[in-house]
């Protein structure tokens, strides 16, 4: 169901119909009720008089900034405008949306009635207005942090610049991200005692692998975007294993970074044109010179004298999935609903090249919430160990995300639990927030939470044992793991999480040049086109990736475009 801006005449005529509806079917009262969201509980209270509904507001939630408040802000006006719950929830939100509306129908349920009890209003359809092609200098694709990242550079470089976003919010995977932006050489970094520097970062990506020129261009790129970042507002003060920078409180990332992010757009006057989708690239004279779009109201095309495809990844495509990482078809995915791979296609249809399409970064620690995938990647950062059914640990829990997804996936039934106490829920704010949603198992000791949660009691104690032994020592004995070891596992209570692997980052996609130029299977510049994110192909870290070649992208725009002639 579409709708539409009312008119005065029109919503005289709502309120007039609406008002012919039999009074007293359902008592009149303010309700407060709860649904079940996708990061937890959405209390919402409803006030019905008359047998209508006159207003909904949220008391409380804990849905992610962007994509789950997007529809808590949009979704009540629809509702009271339509006296109906037979509205489309927002895309990318469907959870958020279904709390709402169940919500307001148990609302509807304690005045004495159900939805049958409400009279329809049938909303006057204005003419749309139509869609007109536009010109500007530089067209971004999709409205991540990369996109973002594009935007706000290209503006600042003195582009005009056109961000478009195919879902109905914007944020993208990045909104998601519970962890940590990674870097090397920012200003936070090297003022800390033993700084930790570009080449530190380098070396850390590339692991013992040959030398890198694209691993060496992503970590020289990082501290100075980190600094843009804080000088943006972005709160990255709190630097854990090196090259991790989180909020300050330990929350998550995403949802401090996004809102950031598109304060300073709207500071910029950048206006994402969000529910319009990429169709097609316009190509004349051998250069890619705008897009082609679609909304509502049907295509346009904005030319352009750049475009940047800033679309995703393709871990939400099944299809994708199953041709190019197949090792992780039939896992759920974490990444955004709208990574689907559409940049890959529209860039090999005007000659690119795609490249390490096998490589992915799976999300290792999935928690299976009932209604979708989370990432309990925080936990793990804050101390937290992995057991199989056995009780028994079996990997380095901070290993590469390849070799820590295949680990858990070779374990029996595919799945393993973090093991984790009191200290490390008190380390960071987003680990209050996953306790208060419920997802961990609690228990008074180490025994009583394995039988909780169904595995060895008598090898979890030894597991546990044995580890608060290396603690102690200063040095795990087993895998050798360095790095977030903040608890003992000693501080009851004590928690537990059932975990599986999920499809999250994927780092094949459009081959680039070191200026993140879109290249053909040959290595030639296609001129005009750019792609940052996961729709590059580039090994790195997930929301780093993105923002440090978003930037990048942005600034090749910018010079090419003043030396075209």
């Amino acid at each position: 169901m579409k709708f539409f801006r009312l008119n005065k005449a029109a919503a005289l005529i709502v309120v007039l119909t609406s008002s012919s509806a039999a009074v007293g079917a359902l008592t009149s009262g303010t309700y407060e009720t709860t649904g079940k969201g996708n990061n937890g509980p959405v209390v919402v209270q409803t006030t019905i008089e008359n047998s209508q509904i006159k207003d909904i507001k949220v008391l409380k939630n804990s849905e992610t900034p962007m994509i789950g408040e997007t529809a808590i802000q949009q979704l009540p006006s629809k509702i009271i405008a339509s006296q109906s719950l037979a509205i489309d929830g927002l895309a990318g939100a469907t959870n958020t949306s279904n709390a709402l509306k169940n919500a307001v129908r148990e609302a509807l349920d304690k005045a004495g009635g159900s939805e049958k009890d409400l009279k329809p209003v049938a909303l006057n359809k204005q003419d749309a207005v139509p869609n007109k092609d536009e010109s500007t200098d530089l067209v971004v694709v999709g409205a991540g942090g990369s996109g973002m990242a594009a935007a706000i550079q290209g503006k600042e470089r003195g582009l005009n610049v056109i961000l478009v976003e195919k879902l109905p919010m914007i944020g993208g995977t990045t909104a998601l991200s519970s962890t940590a932006f990674n870097a090397g050489g920012s200003k936070v970094q090297m003022a800390l005692e033993k700084p930790y520097t570009a080449e530190d970062y380098y070396k850390k990506l590339k692991g013992k692998g040959p030398d890198d020129a694209s691993l060496k261009n992503l970590a020289e790129l990082s501290g100075p975007t980190t600094d843009w970042l804080v000088n943006m507002g972005a709160d990255l003060g709190r630097v854990i294993n090196g090259s991790q920078h989180t909020p300050k409180d330990g929350g998550a990332l995403g949802s401090m970074l996004v809102p950031v992010m598109k304060k300073k757009m709207d500071s910029l006057g950048i206006e994402p044109r969000v529910s319009t989708k990429a169709e097609e690239l316009y190509v004349k004279d051998g250069r890619v010179a705008g897009v082609k779009v679609k909304n509502d109201n049907g295509t346009y095309t904005i030319y352009a004298k750049a475009v940047v495809l800033a679309t995703g990844g393709f871990a939400s495509n099944p299809k994708l999935v199953e041709k190019y990482t197949p090792m992780w078809a039939g896992y759920p995915s974490t990444a955004s609903r709208g990574a689907t791979g559409d940049g890959l296609e529209m860039a090999q249809k005007v000659g690119a090249g795609l490249a390490q399409m096998e490589k992915s970064g799976p999300q290792t620690v999935a928690y299976d919430t009932g209604h979708g995938a989370v990432s309990l990647t925080n936990v793990r950062y804050n101390g937290a160990i992995l057991v199989n059914t056995d009780g028994k640990r079996f990997v380095n829990e901070l290993a590469l995300t390849p070799i820590l997804g295949k680990a858990i996936k070779d374990q029996q039934g595919g799945h393993a639990y973090l093991i984790f106490d009191q200290a490390s829920i008190d380390r960071a704010a987003l680990m209050k927030k996953y306790k208060e949603a419920g997802y961990f198992v609690e228990a008074a000791t180490v025994p009583e939470l394995a039988a909780k949660l169904g595995i060895s009691a008598a090898n979890l104690e030894k597991t546990v044992e044995r580890y608060r032994q290396g603690m102690y020592k200063g040095v795990d004995e087993e895998f050798g793991r360095k790095d977030s070891r903040f608890s003992r596992i000693d501080k009851a209570p004590y928690y537990g999480a059932k975990i599986s692997p999920a499809s999250q980052t994927t780092y094949g996609g459009i081959k680039i040049d070191l200026k993140g130029r879109a290249l053909t299977p040959e290595g030639k510049v296609i001129p005009g086109l750019y792609a940052s994110g996961e729709a590059a192909a580039q090994y790195g870290q997930g929301v780093s990736i993105g923002v440090i070649l978003g930037k990048l992208a942005a600034d090749s725009a910018a010079d090419d475009i003043a030396n075209v002639k």
